[in-house]
């Protein structure tokens, strides 16, 4: 009976070592099969650009470590579209918020993306995306999502063809483009062709109309000839960068049509001709500052 006994205690203690062996290899399978956002990177040579700027940068580790993120993975073809230098010229702070503009602190499929969204990044900034009804996916205007919703471990990969940039990079034009919703204004700078002049050196202040109030308006300026909207955009440009901190309770300021605009401030809101508010301010590029308006500013000739 003592035998009998002493072999079944030897049989569950090898059931328990070969069970254990057993769930050791199938936390090892595991891991094998569910890299990290920085190992599916770094096994790509796609994205060897992207993996040697982590790594740089020392964001590498925190793409491999614990979380729920989600990268839009610029390829080397996307880096190397941007202007020689640009790499080379950054500093690594400079860089590490490029990268962090690249990335959300949350796991974000396609298949939960509205057909348009501002997402806050892990830089702080936010970017815009747009999902077409025939299921493609751009951000910021400029750069389309190629391939989506490659699963990691903590987190998911969506592939895109551009590298995208704060707005601390990017012109007036550049930051209106990113924008879905100044996407009318966009429009008719470029139908006007003052996009060129506006990219320029400046520096410019721009009150920039939404797509909303330019739909207030549909009737009006679908009549205008080019001269007249020339005329209308000019209205809304201010040489010189005005930040908000610079505003007075009022002022009056002449715009490059050569007319002159009322900005007002009180009680923390501001005004533009006494009923434009402006509801986002200090949007800061290269060559000036935007502030977005929820009216169309007319001038008196129109």
């Amino acid at each position: 009976m003592k035998s009998l006994i002493t072999f079944q205690l030897l049989f569950l203690l090898s059931f328990a070592i070969v069970l254990n062996a057993c769930s050791d290899d199938s936390t090892s399978n595991a891991d094998m099969q569910d890299p990290s956002i920085t190992e599916i990177a770094a096994l790509n040579a796609q994205f060897s650009t992207l993996v040697g700027a982590l790594q740089a940068t020392g964001l590498d580790a925190a793409l491999d470590g614990d979380g729920e993120f989600t990268v839009f993975a610029p390829t080397n073809d996307a880096f190397a579209a941007l202007p020689e230098g640009t790499l080379e010229s950054l500093a690594e702070e400079q860089l590490e918020s490029i990268l962090l503009y690249h990335a959300l602190g949350a796991e974000v499929f396609s298949g939960q993306l509205e057909s348009e969204q501002t997402v806050e990044t892990l830089n702080g900034e936010e970017i815009f995306v747009t999902a077409g009804s025939n299921g493609g996916v751009t951000v910021n205007g400029t750069a389309s999502v190629t391939s989506a919703n490659i699963e990691a471990r903590n987190g998911v990969i969506h592939v895109i063809d551009n590298v995208i940039l704060p707005d601390a990079y990017g012109t007036i034009v550049d930051n209106a483009v990113k924008r879905y919703f100044l996407s009318a204004l966009v429009d008719a700078v470029i139908q006007a062709d003052l996009a060129g002049a506006l990219s320029g050196e400046g520096p410019f202040t721009v009150f920039a109309p939404t797509n909303a109030a330019f739909a207030v308006i549909a009737g009006v300026a679908s009549d205008l000839t080019l001269e007249e909207l020339t005329d209308v955009l000019l209205y809304h440009v201010v040489q010189g960068e005005v930040l908000s901190s610079d505003l007075q309770p009022s002022q009056q300021v002449t715009t490059l049509n050569g007319n002159s605009i009322t900005v007002e401030v009180s009680g923390g809101a501001a005004t533009v001709n006494g009923n434009a508010a402006i509801t986002t301010v200090d949007i800061q590029g290269v060559n000036g500052v935007i502030h977005v308006i929820d009216q169309v500013l007319l001038p008196p000739s129109e």
